[in-house]
């Protein structure tokens, strides 16, 4: 499969969509296309975690937009985009806690979010050249999951960024 657009965005929206149904049979099989390396989906892996990561920044962008009060103003009035990391129990958890996949994953959000387009390359290039296909599987569902969250949230489907 050739890995264009069309291929991406339509892989994307059905994964954000299985997930949100909660077909974890279906899911499985989706994930193991593109996550394992032999997998038949697998040169889509890169481009459906950046296309992600993008729908994951621009919901959170429109929270901010509709919540300005909230951002603070970083160089010529934009906002600065920061996170904190918390557990189930909203104990502070520092970012080196996380699994290296999974902070790449977080990173290049936020560098998309502040408008660092080299660093946001660079973070998923991280994920994606980790030999570990279980840090690759644990990255893309968390953010398979956050886009399908946030997508709820905002009515939008987070595939169709």
């Amino acid at each position: 499969m050739n890995p264009g657009g069309a291929d991406v965005r339509d892989l994307t929206e059905r994964m954000v969509e299985v997930v949100r149904s909660e077909d974890v049979d279906q899911l499985a099989r989706l994930l193991a296309q593109v996550v394992d390396p032999q997998g038949t989906r697998s040169e889509l892996f890169t481009p459906v975690l950046t296309r992600l990561v993008g729908s994951i920044a621009g919901a959170l962008r429109r929270r901010a937009d509709e919540d300005s009060t909230r951002a603070a103003d970083g160089v010529d009035g934009a906002p600065i985009f920061t996170a904190e990391l918390v557990d189930t129990v909203d104990d502070d958890v520092a970012i080196d806690e996380l699994d290296p996949a999974l902070r790449a994953v977080l990173r290049a959000v936020l560098a998309d979010l502040n408008g660092d387009a080299e660093s946001t390359r660079i973070q998923l290039h991280l994920v994606s050249s980790d030999r570990e296909p279980l840090a690759r599987l644990d990255a893309l569902w968390h953010a398979l999951l956050w886009a399908s969250m946030l997508g709820e949230d905002s009515g939008r489907s987070a595939g169709r960024e």
